[in-house]
């Protein structure tokens, strides 16, 4: 029986190769979009101060959607609901699921509150010092505080995945960035013409709800959809547990968008454009980063989780090395084969504008950075998987701070930005890998 158990093991842990292969078809039909939607920018818009406005209004938002989704985000819940499921207990695993609704609900509105009363503040002291032209300030505040509801319905939606994961239902979990994607493209053709670039933040608002409503269907169907639940005193242990786990996940997550929120800042002293420069960089080289070290991170994480639930240490670093060699294999090729393309991937991508060159040179430096990012982010998953949160946590600040120390002594451009980036990356990477090997390799 227990040669028949292995077996199984063996073929579940090959299968990983299998879902990140889906995982990343679907995923990069979602970048392509995300493309789609970068080359719309750059031809009708191009890169100017009223682009530079739109990036800037994301930093706050963004860093509110690393927050929201932690909370509820599959590396907190797949474990959580694999612990509480383990002999069958699905009345159980149900009420850890409404709890963590109705904290997130309460906790999520509170919060929208707080930031839309203190946006002008905010703009203007952190996300875009260096911006003097009164008109784009007010539309940076505005569009902000519009788009404060995309990671509250993204948050819902995540909590949905969540449970489409623990399922494994991939299809449903890739399909959802879709959508979003199409609905933000939609907005920038047809609503962009008669309200501006509202127009383009009431497209996103329209994408994020349809991100969740995509999963509604099965969830529903497996009776597992949320609702709003009285938590009792015996209930706050769950809670505490939920929030123990939640608060490091979002500070880590939170960190990286902060870790952007300064890099955007500073390019805001530079000239106009730049940071619209930036951000087209940044989005060309996440298309590489997701197919290769998202994919292949979300295809082994939930099997990562299961393994160290059952004890099998074996299964799990065997699931670990075979997931760190594919990685390093298809990132190394694709930073060679962008380095030498990367002027071509850029007119053929965002079209023969003004500024390509100095995007192509960006992307190209930021690339270098590819390899480390994904091992990082694959490490994190492996402390996750083993609820171990302190450390990750560490780490991530170390990283970030290393990072926007360069970006800051640098020149402010967005090559200067993308060179302090890809050293940092490299930096941290290092000591992710000493980390992990003397926390778990040598105990």
């Amino acid at each position: 029986m227990q040669i028949i158990d292995k077996i199984k093991l063996t073929f579940k842990s090959k299968s990983v190769q299998k879902t990140a292969i889906m995982i990343a078809f679907f995923t990069f039909l979602s970048q392509l979009l995300s493309l789609v939607r970068d080359r719309l920018f750059a031809n009708n818009i191009g890169a100017g101060l009223t682009l530079d406005s739109y990036y800037y209004a994301f930093r706050i938002p963004d860093i509110l959607f690393a927050i929201f989704t932690s909370l509820v985000s599959v590396t907190v819940l797949i474990p959580l609901l694999v612990k509480y499921d383990k002999d069958g207990d699905h009345a159980t695993m149900k009420k850890v699921y409404n709890i963590l609704f109705s904290v997130f609900f309460i906790f999520s509105t509170v919060l929208i509150l707080i930031l839309i009363i203190f946006m002008p503040y905010l703009i203007t002291h952190f996300v875009a010092p260096g911006v003097k032209d009164v008109i784009a300030i007010d539309n940076i505040i505005l569009f902000s505080r519009l788009l404060l509801l995309q990671p509250f319905f993204l948050g819902l939606s995540n909590l949905l995945g969540s449970y489409t994961q623990l399922k494994e239902k991939f299809l449903l979990y890739s399909l959802s960035p879709l959508i979003y994607n199409v609905a933000t493209i939609l907005g920038l053709i047809f609503l962009y013409p008669y309200f501006g670039m509202k127009g383009v933040v009431y497209g996103i608002l329209i994408g994020s709800v349809l991100h969740g409503l995509i999963q509604i269907p099965f969830v529903h169907s497996n009776k597992f959809l949320p609702g709003f639940i009285k938590i009792k005193k015996a209930d706050l242990s769950i809670v505490k547990e939920i929030v123990l786990t939640s608060l490091p996940r979002a500070f880590i997550l939170s960190l990286l968008q902060i870790q952007f929120l300064f890099l955007n800042s500073f390019s805001s002293h530079s000239t106009e454009g730049n940071t619209s420069i930036l951000n087209f960089a940044n989005n060309l080289q996440g298309v590489p980063m997701a197919l290769i070290g998202v994919s292949f991170v979300v295809a082994a994480f939930p099997t990562f989780s299961k393994r160290f639930a059952e004890g099998n240490e074996y299964e799990f670093w065997k699931i670990f090395k075979y997931t760190f060699k594919k990685i390093l294999l298809y990132c190394g090729l694709a930073t060679i084969v962008i380095w030498f393309l990367k002027d071509y991937i850029v007119l053929i991508l965002l079209g023969n504008i003004e500024s390509y060159k100095v995007i192509a040179l960006t992307f190209g430096i930021f690339t270098l950075s590819l390899i480390p990012q994904c091992i990082q982010l694959l490490i994190v998953r492996v402390y996750y998987a083993r609820n171990e949160n302190k450390r990750p946590a560490i780490l991530s600040i170390i990283g970030t701070f290393i990072i926007i120390f360069l970006a800051y002594v640098s020149s402010k451009g967005a090559v200067d930005i993308a060179i302090a980036f890809a050293i940092g990356s490299w930096i941290s990477c290092v000591v992710y890998l000493l980390s992990l090997r003397k926390s778990i390799f040598n105990n």
